[in-house]
């Protein structure tokens, strides 16, 4: 018996610390590199994600990413510039359209934080919307998140998709990223708006460089709705295009830094800060 339990070592004598750890990981009283010591397959089990007053719950599959570094480092390291933006203008809304949902991060810490936001959560990866639909469903959110395995465009049809092995850099264009070509169904995000009937107030928009091609499908959401966002701009021409498309509709940019927002007269890619608060103006 000595022998199994030294052959197995630390995972037996640690097991019922999983959740503490992850807990002590997450407030920062535990580095990241305690993963160096420990399972790492413990980050593909369930656990708590916990916010400032809030938490919820996450089920991670094999290729959720995002998932491992929550669990390891929680909000402290993951987006942490990024996320208490999202996370503040979707306490303040209505109705969110989440593009490039990917397994429901921001879905579901969403309608945590929001009790009364409805949530429209748009994921074109079959696998992964699937990853999508399972966290929603086990938060018990079914009744205020809608799911759609599509992607959103400049046109309604069927367009090639490349599933990327990482699975957080799926986008229309493969871009050397490696991955295979799907087909997946694409939607304007007018003609969702419009079949849905929903008036959204707040869009996350993470598509990879292809920002610019949603927004070219939402001029009737944009002129009737007046969305905040909160983007991402990787290359020049997209955030050129993006510029282009928001200042027809009157919209001010905010660069997300560690800093703070920082107002600029147009959407540029920047390395280190690449995230954007959009805001109508009034």
């Amino acid at each position: 018996m000595r022998s199994i339990v030294k052959a197995a070592g630390v995972p037996v004598l640690m097991r019922p610390m999983r959740g503490p750890i992850t807990w002590a990981c997450q407030r920062g009283f535990l580095t990241p590199g305690v993963r160096n010591f420990l399972p790492w397959r413990w980050a593909l089990e369930p656990f708590t994600i916990y916010g400032a007053g809030w938490r919820c719950r996450w089920f991670p599959t094999e290729f959720d990413s995002v998932g491992h570094r929550l669990f390891w480092s929680g909000l402290r390291l993951w987006e942490k510039e990024t996320s208490p933006v999202i996370l503040d203008h979707i306490r303040r809304s209505r109705c969110v359209i989440d593009i490039g949902a990917n397994c429901g991060i921001y879905t579901v810490m969403g309608c945590t934080v929001n009790p009364a936001v409805r949530v429209v959560a748009v994921e074109p990866v079959p696998k992964v919307c699937a990853a999508l639909a399972r966290n929603v469903k086990q938060n018990g959110l079914d009744s205020r998140v809608t799911v759609l395995n599509v992607a959103l465009g400049e046109s309604n049809g069927v367009v090639s998709f490349c599933e990327a092995d990482d699975s957080t850099m799926g986008s229309f264009a493969g871009d050397g990223e490696p991955g295979k070509l799907i087909q997946v169904n694409c939607r304007t995000l007018d003609s969702v708006v419009e079949e849905l009937k929903i008036e959204p107030d707040f869009l996350k928009i993470d598509v990879e460089g292809f920002e610019h091609i949603v927004l070219s499908g939402a001029h009737q959401t944009l002129r009737t709705f007046r969305p905040r966002m909160v983007l991402e701009a990787w290359e020049a021409g997209s955030a050129a295009a993006v510029t282009r498309i928001l200042s027809g509709h009157a919209y001010t940019f905010h660069n997300i830094t560690d800093t703070g927002l920082e107002k600029r007269a147009e959407i540029v890619p920047v390395e280190r800060s690449p995230n954007w608060l959009c805001i109508p103006a009034s």
